[in-house]
């Protein structure tokens, strides 16, 4: 697999490079008349949080439509808000939820705190 994020590719080749090259954290799929949305949030080894949308008429060939790097001093809070905007928005204009799977970040210090009994 090549170091450079594609720039067209089958959405499970697009989850598999980020899940190869940086640790991925949420991943969703979202349908609707006009297509596919994927959406990713996956943090780099610099600790940098990263938001990707990408688009497509099926999942053989979604393309990129946006990338924001987020800096890690604004936290995965901030990142899961601007990730449900843009589900909710995309929801608007006619889209619906497939799936969406979340992985905890093992560095978010809310996560991290027990539970108490």
């Amino acid at each position: 697999m090549d170091s450079h994020l594609p720039a067209m590719a089958p959405h499970s080749s697009l989850s598999a490079w980020i899940e190869r090259y940086e640790t991925l954290l949420t991943s969703a799929l979202l349908s609707g008349d006009q297509g596919l949305c994927g959406l990713f949030i996956s943090r780099d080894t610099n600790g940098d949080y990263l938001l990707r949308r990408c688009e497509g008429r099926d999942d053989a060939w979604m393309v990129w439509r946006e990338q924001r790097r987020i800096r890690s001093l604004f936290g995965r809070s901030y990142v899961d808000a601007l990730a449900t905007a843009w589900i909710r928005r995309s929801e608007r204009q006619g889209h619906f939820v497939e799936w969406l799977a979340r992985v905890p970040d093992a560095t978010d210090d809310a996560l991290a705190l027990p539970l108490a009994a």
